[in-house]
């Protein structure tokens, strides 16, 4: 099951169960992912998935700086239970070691079509530019 549709699955849960506040989050997530994928005329991957829910998080983050709103902070919490767990330092390593790659960016390329959305860039680029040395 694709993180897409597990969104989906949680949404029409929420529908069901009247819990608003979930619902029109999940709504506005999946509306926006639905008119991006048709606009680009593709599908939804979890990779784009990702993007967008950390999209909303920064947006939210933004106002939360500026304004105490409480049910942003709930959003933030809903949105992250559908993020993927971030990969380790030593995951990181790992992956990067199996990449094969000789340069930092093959390493990137590789990390980015095997884990994006699961790994920090920065950190990848740092371990990738010690591992090269």
């Amino acid at each position: 099951m694709t993180l897409f549709d597990q969104i989906k699955t949680h949404l029409h849960a929420a529908v069901k169960s009247r819990d608003t506040a979930t619902r029109q989050t999940l709504k506005t997530l999946v509306g926006e992912l639905e008119t991006r994928a048709k606009r680009d005329g593709c599908d939804v991957s979890d990779a784009m998935v990702v993007k967008r829910i950390n999209d909303f998080i920064k947006g939210n983050n933004e106002v939360l700086s500026h304004r105490d709103k409480p049910e942003l902070v709930e959003e933030n919490a809903l949105l992250t239970t559908f993020l993927p767990t971030m990969m380790t330092e030593s995951e990181i390593r790992q992956a990067i070691a199996d990449s094969g790659a000789t340069d930092i960016g093959g390493i990137m390329r590789y990390m980015k079509s095997n884990f994006e959305g699961r790994f920090d860039g920065k950190l990848a680029s740092q371990i990738a530019r010690s591992h090269l040395q």
